[in-house]
C-alpha cells in the first residue's frame, strides 16, 4: 500500500523544510510527498525550498487562491497516488522513523480501519508540552496512560492523521466550506456513518510546533473564532440528534460567546452565527443514526457538548 504524504503550507517555507526533513528520514520504501503552496505571497520561496532537497519523491503544486485547511487537503487528495493519505501540517515533525511503516501495516491488517489518529505532542514557544490526542480532557485526567494505549476512538486531530483512500471515495472529501476548524470532526461523523472505524496508534509520534494563524483576516484570533462558531452551528444542525442537540448547541454557543467577550470582539459571535445559519439553509438535516451513536458512546465520543 503506497503512502502519499500530503502537506499544505502558506508563507512558511522554513517551517515546511523541517517537516519535509522528518518525512525523508522515514525508513519506509514506497512513498511520495505532495506539497501545496496555498497562495503564498512569494511562490519562489517554495520552489527554492523543494529544489534544495533534490528528491524526485517530492512534488510541489500551487493554488492561486487561498483554499484553507479543508480545501487544501481536498486539492492534495486529487494529486495523490497512494492508497494511504498521511496528512501532516507544515509545523509538525514526524518523530518516529517507522511511522509510515506502522501506518502501512495497520491499514493492511485491518480493512475496517478507515482513519488513523496519531500521538501528537504539542510544544509551544514557551517550552510547554501537552498532548493533542482524541480523548476528552476528563478522561486523560483520570487515566493519563491513555496516550500510550492503541484503541478505537471517535475522532482524530487534524494536524497529523492518516486516511485510507477508500474513505474519501465512499464518504467524500473534506467539506470545503469548513475552511478552518471542525473539518476533521465533520469527516469523522461521515466515516463512522459509513461504518469505517477510527483507530488511535500511539506508535506514530508527531511533534507539533504551533505557528501563528495564516488566515488572511486582519484579526486572526477573531477570524478563527468566527469559523468555529459557523462550523459548530453547521455540525449541530446536520448531525446531532435532537436529544443531544438541546444541550450541545447552547453549550458551545455559550463557550464561544465568552470567548468573543474576552477577545473584545463581540461582533464575531454575531457574524459567525449568521454565517452558520446561512450554511444550514443550504443543507438537509440528517442526524447520525443509532449505529453511529453507539460507536460514539463506546469510544469517548462527545454527544451532549
Amino acid at each position: 500500500m503506497r503512502v502519499s504524504v500530503l502537506i499544505g503550507s502558506r508563507n512558511r517555507p522554513e517551517v515546511l523544510r523541517r517537516c519535509i526533513e522528518s518525512i525523508l528520514a522515514q525508513n519506509h520504501d514506497d512513498f511520495e510527498v505532495v506539497v501545496l503552496d496555498d497562495a503564498s505571497d512569494d511562490p519562489s520561496t517554495y520552489t527554492q525550498c523543494i529544489q534544495q532537497f533534490r528528491d524526485p519523491r517530492i512534488s510541489l503544486i500551487r493554488s492561486e487562491t487561498q483554499l484553507g485547511v479543508a480545501g487544501g487537503r481536498n486539492h492534495l487528495f486529487k494529486r495523490a497516488s497512494g492508497e494511504i493519505f498521511f496528512i501532516v501540517d507544515d509545523d509538525t515533525v514526524v518523530a518516529e522513523p517507522n511511522a509510515l511503516t506502522h501506518l502501512q501495516q495497520l491499514f493492511a491488517a485491518h480493512p475496517e480501519i478507515g482513519i488513523v489518529a496519531c500521538q501528537i505532542i504539542e510544544k509551544d514557544s514557551n517550552g510547554k508540552v501537552s498532548w493533542k490526542v482524541p480523548f476528552p480532557k476528563k478522561s486523560l485526567a483520570r487515566s493519563p496512560d491513555l496516550v500510550k494505549q492503541p484503541q478505537f476512538v471517535s475522532y482524530f486531530v487534524g494536524c497529523a492523521h492518516a486516511i485510507r483512500r477508500q474513505v474519501i471515495e465512499t464518504c467524500g472529501d473534506y467539506h470545503p466550506e469548513l475552511m478552518f476548524g471542525e473539518e476533521e470532526l465533520e469527516l469523522a461523523y461521515r466515516a463512522i456513518e459509513h461504518r469505517w472505524k477510527i483507530f488511535y496508534e500511539p506508535k506514530v509520534i508527531v511533534h507539533h510546533y504551533p505557528q501563528p494563524s495564516v488566515l488572511t483576516h486582519s484579526n486572526a484570533p477573531a477570524s478563527e473564532l468566527y469559523h468555529h462558531i459557523k462550523n459548530r452551528i453547521y455540525l449541530a444542525y446536520r448531525y446531532i440528534p435532537v436529544p443531544y442537540l438541546l444541550s450541545y448547541l447552547p453549550t458551545w454557543l455559550t463557550i464561544y460567546f465568552w470567548m468573543s467577550i474576552r477577545a473584545k470582539t463581540p461582533l464575531t459571535m454575531l457574524r459567525g452565527a449568521c454565517a452558520g445559519i446561512q450554511m444550514i439553509r443550504r443543507v438537509q438535516r440528517r442526524p447520525l443514526r443509532e449505529p453511529a451513536i453507539s460507536y460514539l458512546r463506546a469510544h469517548n465520543g462527545r454527544l451532549w457538548y
